[in-house]
């Protein structure tokens, strides 16, 4: 949430005032100033952190807009004071509604106001702060408990629980099942042998006497009805290739 903060306003507000009594400087308020609102202040806030101080303090050559670290500060010297810078700083503000504006002025309230931006008072505002500063760190210190071991009355209900547990059984049951080995691959089968791969011969379907029953009929219808060569190549077919049929 950005934060627009009435520099001297909260200076005296938080009791960072060492100039007054002559120990130290305005400067070195402002610097005790801007680290306390460091150390108060979020990481994610602090660089939407504007602080506004009025320039009649000012240091003396200093340029009359610096950055502290992730805070932007300003020194009002073209305004009549912070007051009134601050006033424009919430007029030209793009997010207005959520902005929180820290000062005791009624003037800068009243400004916020008529903004919707939220206005708190400076003292209010470091209140806060701080407790929520303290209330973290308690936090962090906080070291976390180490869990007790169970009581006797624990460790006896639960044997009485798992008293009928089988631890074997189970530790059985959790080992892997064994995979089963594929069966052996059926081996190819051999190459056919000469034997194998030799046609069988068929059987001749005519008896012996066949063709002589043929010939024997041609000659007595005054020659034979089948050529001998037509015949032989009939024979031939109930073969084998290369041979002869029988005579």
């Amino acid at each position: 949430m950005p934060l627009i903060i009435d520099g001297y306003n909260l200076l005296y507000a938080a009791g960072v005032v060492s100039s007054l009594d002559g120990s130290g400087s305005f400067e070195q308020d402002r610097l005790a100033l801007l680290e306390l609102i460091r150390s108060v202040v979020d990481s994610e806030e602090i660089r939407q952190t504007v602080v506004v101080f009025d320039s009649a303090k000012a240091p003396p050559g200093l340029p009359r807009t610096v950055r502290y670290h992730d805070i932007v500060v300003h020194f009002a010297s073209e305004y009549a004071d912070a007051d009134e810078m601050i006033e424009f700083l919430i007029e030209r503000h793009a997010a207005p509604r959520r902005l929180t504006v820290v000062s005791s002025d009624h003037r800068v309230q009243r400004a916020a106001r008529r903004r919707k931006a939220t206005a708190i008072d400076s003292a209010h505002w470091v209140s806060l702060m701080r407790r929520k500063r303290h209330a973290q760190d308690k936090a962090a210190q906080i070291p976390t408990k180490p869990l007790a071991p169970p009581s006797d009355s624990e460790v006896s209900r639960w044997m009485r629980e798992f008293s009928d547990v089988d631890v074997d059984q189970i530790a059985k049951e959790l080992k892997p099942l064994k995979r089963s080995t594929p069966p052996p691959a059926k081996p190819a089968d051999p190459a056919p042998s000469e034997e194998t791969s030799k046609k069988p011969t068929p059987d001749n379907p005519f008896p012996d006497e066949f063709e002589d029953e043929i010939r024997q009929l041609g000659s007595q219808l005054g020659g034979s009805i089948f050529p001998s060569d037509y015949l032989d190549e009939i024979a031939r077919e109930f073969w084998d290739d290369g041979e002869d049929p029988p005579k």
